[in-house]
């Protein structure tokens, strides 16, 4: 039966690249995890190859026998999405956890991909803005590094890679297809970043933010100084094969 559903969801993917224009957000699979109690341990293994395809026509997939922690709402996340919430949570949380720890997709689009991925699940729009919030500031980040010219003749650059220098809390690394990368590990047990995440959920509560683009601006304002939130999916860094000397 998993052939099947694999081929099933291999003939999906490739049919939402090739018509990316008329396509339309669904997910692709069954989401079941094993063993049966894994939940309660915080660790479980998907059983089936499981998938989403974004509004953008984008496919994202998570093949079978995946070790995810994303199986179960994290104390963070409770108090927004409620236990009720928890089937429609699940789906967008395991593809997006996936993908946080690969880093092969720009954490922009990873981290919108969960969004979407909310909206499709049912989860409620305001719901889906705040649990965006909380993974644009708490989540993984991560930024490709790209040497390139001296960062004189540069405004996005930095001086070198050292990112326990210039990027707190970060370490340089390279992902499955070989990019350098500055990565930051989730936040959530950080108080500062929970009460970030708390006083965002009351103004997007009140209604004066009602959409994705909203709450990347909200983000961005209220953590101005985050490397990551300034400085987008990539940046440039003056190495010692940087063309010309930097004055």
């Amino acid at each position: 039966m998993a052939a099947p559903m694999k081929l099933t969801m291999l003939i999906a993917l490739g049919l939402a690249i090739l018509f990316a224009g008329e396509a339309r957000a669904e997910f692709i699979g069954r989401l079941a995890f094993a063993p049966p109690d894994c939940r309660s341990a915080g660790q479980c293994d998907l059983v089936y190859d499981f998938g989403y395809i974004d509004p953008r026509g984008i496919g994202w997939q998570a093949k079978a026998g995946l070790k995810t922690d994303g199986a179960s709402i994290p104390p963070w996340a409770q108090p927004i999405i409620g236990g009720p919430w928890e089937a429609q949570y699940l789906r967008a949380a395991v593809i997006h956890d996936h993908y946080c720890k690969r880093t092969v997709r720009s954490r922009t689009s990873t981290h919108r991909m969960f969004y979407d991925a909310l909206i499709e699940s049912g989860v409620t729009r305001v719901k889906a803005l705040v649990m965006y919030y909380a993974v644009m500031v708490g989540s993984h980040m991560w930024i490709n590094l790209m040497e390139g010219r001296p960062c004189s003749a540069m405004q996005n650059c930095i001086q070198n890679v050292d990112a326990t220098r210039v990027i707190p809390g970060s370490t340089i690394r390279k992902n499955e297809t070989n990019e350098l990368q500055a990565y930051r590990p989730s936040r959530f047990d950080d108080p500062t970043v929970v009460r970030d995440i708390a006083e965002a959920q009351v103004i997007i509560e009140g209604g004066s933010i009602t959409s994705p683009e909203a709450v990347e601006q909200l983000a961005r304002h209220r953590n101005a100084s985050d490397f990551y939130l300034i400085h987008g999916d990539s940046i440039a860094y003056q190495g010692p094969t940087s063309t010309l000397q930097d004055r």
